[in-house]
């Protein structure tokens, strides 16, 4: 019997597969707000050794070491996903192909939209995942925000805050 299809072996596909719990497994939620491409947090906690590389590759300064462990904050500025801290991690701490970071966008209810009109924030966020509404607070789909941060950053009223969610 003659196999004619090629394998990939990259390590970079071998650690992503190694990176995503198994199918049934429990997901442990998030501590912190964690750099994009961060894996599960229980694996997330056993592989990233605070080496700090990622602190220096990130050009936004969003990246720092707490508690040893890489966070993310996005107080200030937004998380463009460059893919910077991904690609200097020696280890499977950041193996995940893009995604969420362990924090979600949430609206207070003093939010100027409310009174007037605002889209600031749905202009801002890059992937579509916050919807203006007439008169209301912008509805964000938790499923889909990744944490950027851009929204946040855009709110000139300071009501958009991210919140660490598991």
């Amino acid at each position: 019997m003659s196999h004619n299809h090629k394998v990939d072996v990259s390590k970079r596909r071998l650690f992503r597969s190694l990176a995503k719990p198994a199918v049934g497994e429990a997901v442990t939620p998030r501590t912190a707000g964690r750099p994009p491409y961060a894996v599960d947090e229980a694996l997330f906690v056993r592989e990233c050794d605070g080496c700090a590389l990622c602190v220096t590759a990130c050009e936004k300064g969003l990246i720092s070491i707490e508690n040893q462990l890489a966070s993310l904050d996005v107080s200030y500025s937004a998380c463009d996903q460059c893919g910077a801290c991904q690609n200097v991690c020696p280890t499977l701490a950041l193996a995940n192909p893009a995604g969420k970071t362990g924090l979600c966008a949430s609206v207070a209810n003093s939010c100027e939209n409310l009174i007037g009109y605002c889209d600031s924030c749905e202009q801002a966020c890059p992937h579509g995942f916050l919807t203006w509404q007439t008169s209301g607070k912008p509805v964000i789909n938790v499923q889909g925000c990744l944490g950027c941060g851009a929204c946040a950053r855009e709110c000139y009223t300071q009501t958009i805050t991210l919140r660490v969610v598991g």
